[in-house]
């Protein structure tokens, strides 16, 4: 029986693909118009996806994977004639983080079975998630937080936090003086690829400026900025994490999220990454701490919470019974 990977925008992780228990036959990657149609995107983000999910395939294919990548209407026409133009017997496909995208999963009719796998590309499983809230009483960041340190071992010296302390937010609340310099972004010069991208997505109907387009689109690149934050940003990066400055959009901040948002970085190698910087000297726990309080504190939890709450109808809930439209600008109009 042949298999199918299908592989989706925040998917791009070679070491997931890898770690499979069964190497599929296909990887298949779609750009789907009517799924970018559906709302309005900002351009850069789309040049982003897209072209993270081009040279991801060229990796692929480079490791010696066979990789269908489909420019396409939409997933299911495109699905379907993968599913029989390969022969597959089977499909499998990592649970999309995006529960409506989950739903339009569920209602494709193709060829061959669909399976869905755990998505490996979180640090707490749904399982984990599920268990570890059954039955309490709050829901607590820190309570949270703190487990998530106890399980990967974060952070804790013979089981202890390092400095006997778990939160150094106390330390991390410094208001911006005047004259702060912090150093520069790390620009990326868009190549063949995304150049191909850009020029696509500029036919699109989208919201912002496509250009200048100076992000990462792949993990390489994504590791030389991460290995850059540590050693640039981070030693700085606690005092002033909540700072706001108009004429200051990046300050110390890590830039990080696009990377593990699509795949690029596993969350939990960029919170090894941090904490390395700390035992060999070169961050202070306070700055260390507290960037990866935002990873494995709320990245995880506000997942987590997410995961519990978004199949009743969470969208919908409006706990505070707001009765004002969303300005138009939220939905990029």
């Amino acid at each position: 029986m042949r298999l199918g990977l299908w592989l989706l925008g925040d998917q791009l992780n070679q070491a997931a693909v890898e770690a499979l228990p069964q190497r599929p036959d296909v990887i298949i990657l779609i750009e789907s118009l009517a799924w970018v149609q559906q709302r309005r995107y900002h351009a850069q983000k789309l040049v982003l996806v897209w072209s993270a999910m081009r040279h991801f395939a060229a990796n692929l294919e480079a490791a010696g994977d066979r990789v269908v990548y489909c420019e396409a209407a939409d997933f299911s026409t495109a699905l379907q004639m993968v599913c029989q133009t390969e022969q597959l017997g089977e499909l499998w496909l990592w649970q999309p983080a995006d529960y409506p995208f989950r739903q339009q999963v569920s209602a494709l009719a193709l060829p061959c079975p669909l399976k869905i796998l755990p998505n490996p590309l979180f640090i707490w499983s749904d399982t984990a998630i599920s268990t570890w809230f059954a039955g309490r009483k709050r829901w607590l960041l820190e309570d949270f937080y703190r487990e998530g340190r106890r399980r990967w071992q974060v952070l804790l010296d013979e089981g202890k936090p390092v400095g006997d302390r778990w939160n150094y937010d106390s330390e991390n609340r410094r208001p911006p003086k005047t004259g702060l310099q912090p150093p520069p972004p790390l620009d990326t010069v868009p190549d063949a690829i995304t150049k191909a991208v850009l020029a696509k997505v500029k036919t699109l109907s989208t919201f912002g400026e496509a250009e200048p387009f100076r992000w990462a689109v792949s993990r390489s690149r994504a590791l030389e900025l991460l290995q850059h934050f540590c050693t640039v940003n981070l030693p700085d990066f606690g005092p002033y994490q909540d700072a706001m400055l108009t004429d200051q959009p990046w300050l110390w901040h890590a830039l990080l999220s696009p990377y593990i948002n699509l795949g690029l970085l596993h969350p939990l190698e960029v919170i090894q990454a941090a904490e390395a910087a700390y035992r060999e000297g070169h961050a202070p726990i306070a700055s260390v701490e507290g960037f990866i309080r935002q990873v494995l504190g709320w990245r995880e939890y506000m997942r987590a919470i997410y995961e519990l709450v978004i199949p009743n109808d969470y969208a919908r809930a409006n706990f505070f019974n707001h009765q004002q439209p969303l300005p138009a600008f939220f939905l990029g109009r």
